[in-house]
């Protein structure tokens, strides 16, 4: 079967009306390979600023020490706290997810299942809504059941402190704070990538769904 590593690229617009969405459903969420590359993010205005916006974008590439403190975002019950401090013994996943992103929706449906496996291996999970309001968060998250925890962004600073131009974009982070992935919402690639880093023989880790890469 044919593997295509499926994404929702990013416009400047910080929010999708109806009419963008369309348009977006038909020519924006194609493949990360064939994809032309997107605009950097607009700044986000200080009223919106939860996330670190003095971070240098693309720092994330190898070493996420630095953001995983300075990313601090509030979840649904409205707590403040720094990646950093959600992570696990042993690491972190971080899927930076939207909720107008079809292949985000996949990525969100499929998350508890993904945390689940990981958990064992303590390493914690969180998902990152990032660019829309906190309305549409709060609504969105409200009605579904997710089983892992949610945090936001309502502007886009985060997305350009981590270089992230498309959805859903996964983040493996040892407990060192090195980046172990980044790339596609596969899970078989994030649990070989976790296997790698935490010294687990190859297949120790079996996931149920399979992610965005296959069609």
């Amino acid at each position: 079967m044919t593997s295509r590593r499926k994404q929702c690229r990013f416009s400047q617009a910080a929010l999708l009306t109806a009419a963008t969405l369309v348009a977006m459903l038909a020519v924006g969420c194609q493949s990360a390979e064939n994809a032309p590359p997107a605009p950097a993010p607009p700044a986000v205005s200080p009223a919106t600023n939860q996330g670190p916006a003095a971070a240098t974008p693309g720092a994330a590439a190898n070493d996420a020490s630095k953001l995983l403190d300075e990313t601090r975002l509030p979840d649904l019950d409205g707590t403040v706290r720094s990646l950093r401090d959600r992570m696990g013994p042993k690491g972190l996943l971080v899927v930076f997810v939207d909720t107008n992103c079809p292949f985000s929706a996949t990525a969100i449906r499929e998350m508890s299942s993904v945390a689940s496996v990981l958990a064992k291996q303590e390493v914690t999970s969180v998902l990152l809504n990032v660019g829309e309001p906190q309305a549409t968060v709060e609504r969105f998250y409200g009605q579904r059941q997710v089983g892992i925890p949610i945090i936001y962004d309502t502007g886009r600073a985060t997305l350009k402190a981590w270089a992230v131009t498309s959805t859903p974009t996964p983040f493996l982070i040892d407990s060192a704070g090195a980046v172990a992935y980044r790339g596609n919402a596969v899970w078989a690639d994030v649990g070989a990538a976790a296997e790698k880093s935490l010294k687990l023989p190859a297949g120790s880790l079996k996931f149920t769904v399979k992610g965005t890469g296959f069609v």
